[in-house]
C-alpha cells in the first residue's frame, strides 16, 4: 500500500485526486476527508489517499491522454505502456503508442 499526500487549494486538490483515482494503474483504497488540522496557514489544504499501483503492462490496460487546444479541440492518443508526469505546467509523456499513430 502506498500513500500519496497532496497539498494545494481545495479545488485543485479535489480535481487532482479525482483524476488520479480514475487512472487504471491506481487502485485507490481511501481518500481522506479534510479536517480543520488539514487546513494550512496560506488557505491551502492537505489531503492524502492510500492506493496500490499496478504497472500498465501487468494489468494490460492502455492509458488515453487528451490535450485541449486553445481552439477548443481535443487531441487524444493512447499509450499501450508508459507514464504521464505533470509538474505544474510541464507535462512529460513517455511510452509505447498504438501502431499507426506516428504515421
Amino acid at each position: 500500500m502506498l500513500r500519496l499526500i497532496v497539498e494545494g487549494y481545495a479545488d485543485e486538490v479535489k480535481a487532482f485526486l479525482k483524476e488520479f483515482a480514475s487512472l487504471p494503474q491506481h487502485d485507490v483504497k481511501f481518500i481522506s476527508k479534510v479536517y480543520q488540522n488539514d487546513i494550512l496557514e496560506n488557505g491551502k489544504i492537505r489531503s492524502f489517499c492510500n492506493f496500490e499501483y499496478h504497472p500498465l503492462d501487468e494489468i494490460d490496460q492502455p492509458v488515453t491522454v487528451t490535450f485541449a487546444t486553445k481552439e477548443g479541440k481535443n487531441l487524444s492518443f493512447t499509450l499501450l505502456q508508459g507514464n504521464v508526469f505533470r509538474a505544474e505546467d510541464i507535462i512529460t509523456i513517455s511510452g509505447k503508442v498504438a501502431a499507426g499513430l506516428l504515421k
